[in-house]
């Protein structure tokens, strides 16, 4: 297999520690999906005994901790290291190279973890960082390895909080992650616009459906709102609980059913916002007679038995809680169904993720969710990471850290509603990208251009279909100023990034399903 990028960088960096360089921090920002897990076999492949007695690799849940220890076992890597799953306790790595934990397991006993890191040289990777936040009490436990060890990496897919707090251990600047290299820090990145100019992911197609939503507040007044709607977090609260939620498994199951006759491994992700939920979408599936399981504790002997049935096939659809954002690796995952109240973009793009790691004969990631405002614009961030992958990856849109953190989290926490009812709307909003391809080679400039200006023309032309003859050419003029208001100038003068712009607003404006009117 042919290393991804940010592994050859890694690689490289080994190289340089080896020739005296006095690197002592490495950052990884590693797109999910996107390989981070072989970054560890790499460092102890390279660094090991020349620098370092043993690897510790910290991870955020035990069902990493085991995918972690067998990384180790994976035959592509031609060495003969090993590292065991172990939590607390005396010699943690017993005979081999290393040991892999979590953070609850430091954080439960950090003096026998430091007492290993005391006797002997250890390199420390901190993997999915953000879970520790600056000035908490796993900061506190960890804190004794990140001094001792002889080189930190921190590596993670999503490098923020949902709740805005700061990651531990992390360098910032005016409130800002800090990303600037020096001596002894030094940055690789490796984007969702790299993994798929390099065939390691899938892109990601979207399906939202609108639906309209009663509740009753405590002084027994009625509201309703549709879910796009001015009290869109209310409205999702409902409609998480209600009859909207089956609809949109209806509709995934509609979509997921197609695909098994041509990818007949496909498998599909329920997402719930709370185990109380999951249980009924559950025994809403069950009643279909679907083959369905629900797991929504990693801990619990139960739910991994049933993670692992799910990953051989025995049944084809999963409902879940919080597992679906890190550590559930099912590369045949095709379809979601995200009934999750959580809106932070980082744990929807761990989400996200469930779908787009590859698998012989996939072509295809979806995930339908509600079409409210916030997941709306998560849609927008992530579509745009993933629309042309150019041969510079500096000329990607970029997406401040800001909007990434924006929409922490809605429908959840509504203890003063009380949900009635919900339905969904006629017209989901498909994603205009859905893809059907594994690979998406990486293309030039003017080759970008052309493949926007194509795909903007074809939108509009799709967008007017439905309107009648006479109002046509009135709609298409409205369109077209509304456009101007965004980049100020024709489609043709427009540079590549302007041309993004414009092809996400479109689409995100006028979805093509069910036309502008």
């Amino acid at each position: 297999m042919t290393p991804r990028k940010h592994q050859r960088e890694t690689a490289e960096l080994c190289r340089e520690i080896l020739s005296g360089a006095p690197i002592r921090e490495i950052i990884e920002s590693v797109t999910p999906g996107g390989g981070k897990s072989s970054l560890p076999v790499i460092l102890a492949e390279n660094l090991i005994p020349a620098i370092a007695d043993r690897i510790c690799w910290i991870v955020p849940r035990d069902s990493l901790k085991y995918q972690g220890e067998g990384e180790f076992l994976e035959p592509r890597w031609m060495t003969s290291k090993r590292i065991r799953a172990a939590d607390n306790g005396n010699d943690l790595s017993r005979g081999t190279c290393g040991y892999v934990t979590t953070y609850q397991a430091v954080g439960a006993n950090p003096a026998c973890h430091a007492e290993e890191f005391r006797k002997h040289r250890y390199i420390l990777f901190l993997d999915e960082g953000h879970h520790i936040a600056r000035g908490s009490e796993w900061e506190r436990a960890v804190a004794p390895l990140v001094e001792s060890a002889v080189l930190v990496v921190h590596a993670s897919g999503t490098l923020s909080r949902g709740d805005g707090e700061k990651i531990a251990f992390l360098p910032y600047k005016n409130g800002e992650l800090d990303l600037d290299e020096s001596d002894s820090r030094r940055v690789i990145k490796y984007s969702r616009s790299d993994a798929i100019r390099d065939g390691a992911i899938l892109k990601v197609g979207f399906s939202l459906l609108d639906g309209e939503a009663e509740w009753e507040e405590l002084d027994g007044m009625k509201g309703t709102s549709r879910l796009s709607g001015e009290e869109s977090a209310k409205a999702l609260f409902t409609a998480l609980r209600t009859d909207f939620s089956k609809h949109l498994i209806d509709a995934t199951m509609l979509d997921f059913h197609k695909e098994l006759l041509v990818y007949p491994a496909a498998k599909m992700l329920v997402v719930a916002p709370n185990i109380e939920v999951a249980q009924t979408y559950a025994n809403y599936l069950f009643g279909l007679g679907k083959d369905v399981q629900i797991a929504t504790s990693d801990d619990g002997v139960i739910a991994k038995r049933r993670i692992d049935d799910f990953k051989r096939g025995v049944y084809k659809i999963l409902v879940t809680v919080a597992m679906a954002y890190e550590g559930l690796n099912v590369p045949e995952i095709t379809h979601i169904c995200s009934l999750t109240h959580i809106r932070s973009v980082p744990w929807l793009e761990q989400m996200i993720a469930r779908a787009n790691r590859l698998a012989p004969g996939k072509t295809r990631a979806v995930v339908f969710a509600p079409a409210d405002h916030q997941f709306k614009r998560a849609r927008k961030m992530i579509e745009a990471e993933q629309l042309v992958p150019l041969a510079n990856p500096e000329d990607q849109l970029e997406l401040s850290s800001e909007t990434k953190k924006r929409g922490e989290g809605s429908g959840e926490a509504r203890p003063w509603i009380i949900p009635v009812g919900s339905k969904a709307l006629d017209g989901s909003t498909p994603s205009a990208s859905a893809p059907a391809a594994t690979n998406a080679p990486p293309c030039s400039h003017s080759e970008a251009e052309k493949i926007l200006r194509k795909n903007i023309h074809a939108h509009i032309t799709d967008v007017l279909e439905p309107v009648n003859n006479g109002s046509k050419l009135a709609i298409q003029k409205i369109l077209y100023r509304r456009m101007r208001l965004q980049v100020p100038k024709p489609v043709a003068d427009m540079s590549v990034k302007e041309l993004e712009k414009v092809w996400v607003w479109l689409r995100e404006e006028y979805p093509t399903k069910g036309g502008i009117l």
